[in-house]
């Protein structure tokens, strides 16, 4: 202490200078590394998880209809990310129902049993869980193995980078006025970095990080209080954007992709798929003389019935207004018929709403495609099917192409 009270005021400075910046740049480079460690792996653990809840959302069909091409399909997309290592699709009994494995030098085999849905951290790779389900009911789970080897590599990046940042730092010491200068700035540059970034990739997953405790953070901590906001309202925007509000049903946007999907299988296996066109007869006397609160009422009751009517095979959707169709895939005529009949069936017996007896019936239009159709010409075959069932005196069904 007493040779430092010696020095000039100059080179005391400059001691201190460097000898604050040290301190502070292991602490500061410690706890960074350290935080930015914990946060990626929490990144990393999002991101498998939001693609397993997709993998498991577009895989509910596939299951539900043990397709295991398409399922296969599904898990293979996940391999465009390249820290994927494999991927297991599991049924409702807990057995492996798909799997895909990228190229490998060892073996890997799905795990005997799926856990819990979740996110699980090993030593040298991350498992995420996602439960499919089905109208609310889960019915197999998905899960994704990831590799920590990007999470290693980046952490071994840092402390080369921490170390020659240290170096950097005491040589450019002198210049602290500068330095301060950064300290204020680079936060907000940071902060529209992120912005940027989410503007650019629509992922409002991403946070701005900081360790300010003045205004700047304040405000940093608002920006990612608002993201989550955000985020948690387009979650709730994507389920509305496929179900209908009123029935519970899924809407025209999931029939579409549906009807996609449902043909491209068929063109791939050989099978053929059923499309039904349904409408209930006289509805708009109903809306027009009992009110819109009557009508909603018998929409409600129409889709219960409907899906009460229907086989494992077949989906069903509301279009608007009082259009219906349905879906059912590995069919054939007869058993298209067979699910028209039913329906019919179903709709046959009166319904008591708000006091009131009301008889319902329906007109159905049945199109069936080996998958050599595109969306607009099963469609358009089935709304025929629909109207040639309405001029022959509605409550019955017709077949596009063919008598019933």
């Amino acid at each position: 202490m007493m040779e430092f009270r010696k020095l000039k005021i100059k080179t005391k400075l400059i001691v201190v200078v460097l000898l604050t910046s040290t301190i502070g740049l292991l602490f500061t480079g410690a706890g960074v590394i350290t935080l930015d460690r914990v946060k990626q792996k929490e990144i990393l653990a999002e991101e498998m998880s939001i693609l397993a809840r997709v993998i498991a959302s577009r895989s509910a069909a596939a299951l539900s209809f043990r397709d295991q091409a398409r399922a296969k399909d599904n898990l293979t997309s996940l391999l465009v990310r390249e820290s994927v290592e494999f991927s297991c699709m599991y049924d409702l009994n807990r057995q492996v129902f798909a799997s895909v494995v990228r190229e490998s030098d060892h073996a890997i085999a799905c795990p005997d049993q799926p856990r819990e849905p979740g996110e699980y951290f090993y030593e040298s790779y991350l498992e995420a869980y996602q439960a499919i389900e089905l109208n609310g009911l889960a019915i197999g789970s998905v899960m994704v193995r990831t590799s920590l080897v990007d999470l290693d590599r980046r952490l071994q990046g840092q402390l080369i980078a921490s170390v020659g940042i240290l170096g950097l730092s005491l040589i450019m010491a002198f210049l602290i006025t500068q330095s301060l200068q950064r300290a204020i700035y680079k936060p907000i540059v940071d902060l529209g970095d992120v912005a940027n970034k989410i503007t650019e990739h629509n992922n409002f997953s991403i946070r701005a990080s900081t360790t300010n405790l003045d205004e700047i953070g304040d405000a940093i901590n608002a920006f990612n209080s608002m993201l989550n906001k955000i985020e948690a309202d387009k979650e709730e925007l994507t389920r509305l954007a496929y179900y209908d509000p009123l029935t519970k049903l899924a809407n025209r946007r999931m029939f579409s992709e549906r009807l996609v999907f449902a043909l491209e299988n068929a063109r791939r296996s050989g099978e053929q798929m059923g499309l039904i066109f349904l409408d209930l007869d006289k509805f708009k006397v109903v809306n027009d003389e009992l009110g819109h609160d009557i009508g909603d009422l018998l929409l409600k009751s129409a889709a219960k019935r409907l899906e009460a009517a229907l086989p494992a095979s077949a989906t069903a959707f509301r279009l608007g207004g009082d259009e219906f169709t349905v879906l059912q895939v590995g069919v054939t005529q007869h058993d298209l018929e067979v699910t028209a009949q039913s329906i019919l069936k179903e709709f046959a017996e009166p319904l008591i709403l708000a006091g009131k007896q009301l008889t319902i019936s329906s007109s159905i239009g049945i199109a069936l495609s080996d998958g050599n159709d595109n969306v607009s010409s099963i469609m358009k075959s089935a709304d025929i099917a629909l109207y040639q069932a309405k001029d022959a005196g509605r409550s019955n069904y017709k077949v596009f192409g063919g008598g019933n």
